[in-house]
């Protein structure tokens, strides 16, 4: 079974304009150590946006950012509410 997207993050991604090509690709933490272990990140790919192909883990906002710790594990699936696992 596919793992459940929230209903808020899902309306966020809803009512962004990606342009034609682009998608969401899911980041799952995976650091068992985190008190935030299984969070999931949501990261807009396509032509027309900054990453082309999902990278493998989820770009850090900072120098001490915590990317490494989401790691990219599928699609989101808008129609769903599902993360469609690789």
């Amino acid at each position: 079974m596919n793992e459940k997207i929230s209903p808020e993050a899902l309306e966020v991604m809803k009512t962004r304009k990606l342009g034609e090509g682009a998608r969401w690709a899911v980041y799952q933490n995976m650091a068992l150590d985190s008190a935030n272990c299984g969070h999931l990140q949501f990261l807009a790919v396509g032509p027309e946006q900054s990453h082309t192909t999902p990278p493998e883990q989820y770009p850090a906002d900072t120098q001490a950012g915590l990317g490494w710790r989401y790691r990219f594990v599928g699609w989101a699936d808008m129609a769903s509410g599902e993360v469609v696992k690789l």
